[in-house]
């Protein structure tokens, strides 16, 4: 997934205008653009069910706020080519996204888009509080990490695929840390989309693959400027900062390495100095951006030879003249105002400075729309009917790989034979028996922080290596253990679960040991301190994830470690060091993680639990249907308030396991109300049924119990859930109407 935050890039428009054109093109983009549907659609946290009311309420609150400019937020979730999320998901991502941007509160519209292969979910929420009247800044402005967050755990809690090296990653246990990556130079968003779009590659990618080694390595300015001259850049102060001048297209320095800003290199090169630079530095020739489809590219540049240059002309000559003018403007004017003192000079350059600029936006929007220039690479070779070649360039990371990929690792039989964590993993592998085996390394901070990525994670999606590919993997693996990494192994197999028992204490595997369980691996992690893992084969029942889970819990909760609960987890690799702050020591050194016995064996103890608890999920799950079955049901008249509790009640269980009967009965109440029933008969049916469907009679007030439950449900946390849930309205209609309908089709959701 993608997710990004949309800058307002419309600050002349009055806010209330903005604010309906956003929610307008939410939940009608056709309108804007007819390429571009709508899947579905909500609200949050609204009165008014409909659009024009929502619109009219989010704009009226903004209205409130006098110190910021646009309290709405606009902000898009991207899903991968081919992923279709159900109304379900969006929904349970929006909720997500509010709750962990601390805005769950807040009005809130959402809608789920899509114009090409892609699916994306705008979100526009309103920043003030409709309680205190403030503008929350989520995380003190820094909302695009946590937004990244927010993505690592939709991801993990949905199963959609990640991004080529995402910010964030949730391990098997739920963990959330930081995937660490080494910096890596590349143009902006900006520079990308014109390469896309043009094929060409950007000013700042030129830069960037010409001149960063020159400024980076330069010992001074003469140098620097020499070099820069001889690959055809010019540097160049501007103001208090620094461009690069590629051809006659300024790039900011500091956007070919955040190094190179004119501070940081002041103090690295001295003051300073002007460089001199030939006149005949021309226009830089264009250069492709990738291989794929070159020969169509150099086509569609022959084509369009010539019109962007005499488009650019014209514009930045009508550009010129509108600065002139604005300059003649602020002389006349402020000549004029100046003898009525500094307060009134400065209150005109204020004005003057917002009508200018508001002008110059003009302007370039004009421009945009007006200007024809040459379309988009990809949009020309569909045009020609070269739609195979436009799938190639729409994906040409995937084509390109193989030319990026670095080399194989090159070594020897002697030297493999000698490594001793490829000895280590060559008698782990045969003994666990498993398919693949995914590798993780973790970067472990002094204060607890973590960073991790997963080794053979490509396009968002890992499988693992098989132990052939992870033994061609091994010399990067020492690399990262070098540089400080922690590396870990998980098992992975479709017809067998690998059981980690985690931080064990030597009493707690003997007594592992003496009850019967066998081990196909023990490991010692740290001085007294081990890992074992057992290897029983799935029973290929409907309950086998749930039954791996639960043997790991128990078998953790009485030999190891009390947290762990997931089948599936990461455990520290053979051979390779154990590189927690906590076990460094005197000589810097970290304890070896040893491999003290491995043996392929299933353990038939293990085996015999898992049979156990499988058979106690059955049962569990046909008690479940034998209590839906006898539940009582008393026979009521079809449209009697009664009848239609029951009615409820039943579709309820069928999606929900009952365990707080007083949260059905609110659910139920809000049904009632929501299908007209009034509060007084809603109050007498609660007072009624509730006891019949208790297995065990409580001594209770019912008649008060009933009034506090209607209270609910007419009251305003009833108007605030009635609004939440509107989208359930009409299949609460059928579910009390309709005694003929297959109600098993029918789904509940109640927030």
């Amino acid at each position: 997934m993608i997710v990004k935050k949309i800058k307002n890039t419309k600050a002349e428009k009055p806010r209330a205008w903005q604010i309906g054109d956003l929610v307008d093109y939410i939940r009608f983009p056709h309108n804007k653009k007819p390429q571009e549907k709508i899947e579905c659609a909500g609200g949050r946290n609204f009165l008014s069910s409909t659009h024009v009311g929502q619109k009219t309420e989010m704009i009226a609150l903004a209205r409130e706020s006098s110190h910021s400019r646009m309290p709405v937020s606009h902000w898009i979730l991207s899903w991968q080519e081919g992923e279709q999320p159900s109304r379900e998901q969006v929904g349970e991502v929006v909720d997500i996204f509010l709750e962990k941007m601390g805005l769950s509160e807040h009005q809130t519209v959402y809608g789920l888009h899509y114009d090409t292969d892609n699916y994306h979910l705008h979100i526009a929420v309103n920043r003030m509080n409709p309680e205190t009247g403030k503008v929350v800044l989520p995380f003190n402005g820094l909302d695009i990490r946590e937004a990244h967050k927010i993505v690592a755990f939709v991801e993990h809690k949905q199963g959609w695929a990640s991004e080529e090296n995402p910010l964030y990653a949730v391990l098997e246990n739920g963990e959330l840390a930081r995937r660490r990556t080494g910096r890596e130079i590349k143009p902006k968003q900006a520079a990308l989309d014109f390469e896309h779009a043009t094929g060409e590659k950007s000013a700042q990618r030129i830069a960037q693959e010409r001149g960063h080694g020159i400024i980076k390595n330069a010992k001074s300015w003469a140098e620097l400027h020499e070099r820069l001259a001889g690959v055809g850049l010019r540097f160049e102060r501007k103001g208090s900062g620094a461009i690069i001048f590629v051809g006659d297209i300024a790039v900011k320095a500091s956007s070919v390495d955040r190094a190179f800003s004119m501070g940081k290199l002041c103090k690295r090169l001295g003051e300073f100095e002007e460089g001199t630079y030939s006149d005949d530095m021309g226009k830089v020739a264009l250069e492709p951006v990738s291989s794929v489809n070159l020969k169509e590219w150099k086509a569609y540049q022959e084509a369009f030879a010539g019109a962007s240059d005499k488009a650019g002309t014209a514009e930045n000559a009508e550009l010129a003249r509108m600065k002139e003018q604005h300059r003649m403007e602020r002389e006349k004017a402020f000549s004029r105002l100046a003898r009525y003192g500094l307060p009134v000079l400065n209150i005109a350059r204020h004005c003057l400075m917002v009508q200018q600029r508001a002008e110059r936006l003009s302007l370039r929007s004009r421009r945009k729309k007006a200007r024809g220039g040459k379309p988009r690479f990809e949009a020309w070779l569909r045009a020609q009917g070269l739609s195979r070649q436009a799938e190639r360039w729409r994906h040409r990371a995937a084509w390109e790989q193989a030319r990026h990929a670095p080399p194989a690792p090159q070594r020897t039989a002697e030297e493999a034979e000698a490594m001793r964590e490829l000895e280590d993993f060559r008698r782990y592998a045969d003994a666990v028996n498993a398919e693949r085996y995914r590798v993780t390394c973790i970067k472990m901070e002094e204060d607890g922080g973590k960073k991790t990525f997963i080794l053979d994670k490509k396009g968002g999606m890992t499988r693992g290596f098989s132990p052939d590919e992870l033994e061609a993997h091994m010399p990067e693996m020492l690399r990262f253990q070098r540089r400080g990494e922690n590396i870990y192994y998980t098992p992975l197999s479709d017809d067998r679960h690998h059981i980690l028992i985690d931080d064990m204490t030597r009493e707690g595997l003997r007594r592992l040991q003496e009850d019967g369980f066998r081990p196909a691996v023990v490991l010692e992690i740290s001085p007294g301190n081990y890992q074992c893992v057992l290897t029983i084969p799935r029973l290929g029942t409907e309950f086998d994830r749930d039954v791996g889970n639960r043997i790991t819990e128990r078998l953790n909760r009485e030999y190891g470690d009390k947290k762990l609960c997931g089948c599936i987890h990461p455990h520290r690799a053979p051979g390779f060091e154990n590189r927690k702050p906590k076990h460094r020591r005197e000589d810097g050194g970290y304890p070896q993680v040893k491999l003290l016995f491995a043996e392929r064996r299933e353990c038939g103890k293990a085996l015999a639990l898992a049979r156990r608890i499988d058979h106690e999920y059955a049962e569990a799950a046909e008690k479940r249907k034998a209590e839906r079955r006898t539940f009582p049901m008393p026979d009521f008249r079809p449209g009697d308030t009664a009848s239609a509790y029951y009615a409820h009640l039943e579709n309820i269980r069928r999606h929900l396991t009952i365990e707080d009967y007083s949260r059905v009965d609110a659910m139920i109440a809000l049904r009632l109300r929501s299908n007209g029933h009034s509060r007084e008969s809603v109050e007498e049916t609660i007072r009624a049924c509730a006891p019949t469907i208790r297995e065990t009679q409580t001594a209770r007030n019912w008649q008060r119990y009933a009034e506090r439950t209607a209270d609910y449900a007419f009251g305003p946390a009833g108007d605030r859930d009635m609004v939440r849930n509107e989208r359930y309205r009409e299949m609460w209609r059928r579910v009390e109407g309709a005694e003929k309908e297959d109600r098993s089709t029918l789904r509940t959701k109640m927030r």
